[in-house]
């Protein structure tokens, strides 16, 4: 038999359904075996720790500023 010869059989096999079917079966067995050794677990993200209130941000507190009493340039009337 000559080198020829072979193309026809060797073609007529590869186009066969059941080798066809063979070869997508057995590339998905592959795929999910490499997926499952190589698989690795994500570590936990840490979690954030609420912080204590009294460390939070402080919150500014607005205080009207009062003259002193009889102090000098209080911006009111003088008293006589």
């Amino acid at each position: 038999m000559a080198i020829k010869d072979y193309f026809p059989v060797i073609l007529g096999v590869l186009k066969d359904f059941r080798v066809i079917g063979t070869v997508i079966v057995m590339l998905l067995v592959i795929e999910f075996a490499k997926f499952v050794t190589t698989y690795r677990k994500k570590p936990p993200k840490p979690k954030n720790k609420k912080a204590p209130k009294a460390a939070a941000a402080p919150k500014e507190e607005k205080k009207e500023e009062k003259p002193a009493e009889g102090g000098e340039d209080s911006g009111g009337e003088e008293k006589k």
